[in-house]
């Protein structure tokens, strides 16, 4: 159901507690395909992102082209891009899950801290979309937050029924 895209690039350090965030969702069939894009990272980053069973694309160029590759490789009918420093918060996947069964044709997003998952689009930490809406933008660049429409969803972490 949704593709996770992160660009890293020597993330070593937080990698590993990002990718056991989506563990949950993983074992609940919500995520199934994880893909790390990876910009020469010099540490172990790509021995964290093997070891964790993702697909790993060794590219080149800033972390934005890196993700537009990406999601074209994407098979999920969704996708969620994340910022390979910033955990999902607890109660992530009840409101992803929440959201898709609510909204299938939205974008939403989230923030750490106070501000949900992401800080907000712009600087969202965490975007979800449907892969229809991604194809309909263009694919992944700048800008894609107003090709998507500009107002989308801030999810909310909630218990998550796990």
């Amino acid at each position: 159901m949704i593709s996770v895209v992160i660009a890293t690039k020597d993330h070593e350090r937080t990698l590993g507690q990002v990718l056991g965030a989506l563990v949950p969702a993983a074992v609940d069939g919500l995520v199934r395909q994880v893909i790390v894009a990876d910009g020469g990272s010099i540490d172990s980053t790509l021995d964290i992102a093997l070891d964790s069973g993702a697909d790993v694309l060794e590219l080149s160029g800033p972390a934005e082209a890196r993700l537009a590759q990406a999601c074209a490789k994407a098979r999920g009918d969704w996708l969620l891009i994340l910022d390979p420093e910033v955990v999902p918060p607890p109660g992530w996947v009840a409101a992803t899950r929440a959201h898709i069964d609510r909204t299938p044709d939205r974008a939403a997003w989230f923030a750490p801290g106070r501000g949900g998952l992401l800080g907000g689009p712009p600087k969202a930490h965490g975007l979800l979309l449907p892969r229809t809406r991604l194809e309909a933008a263009g694919g992944y660049g700048p800008g894609l937050i107003r090709k998507l429409g500009g107002k989308l969803e801030r999810l909310k972490p909630v218990r998550d029924g796990l």
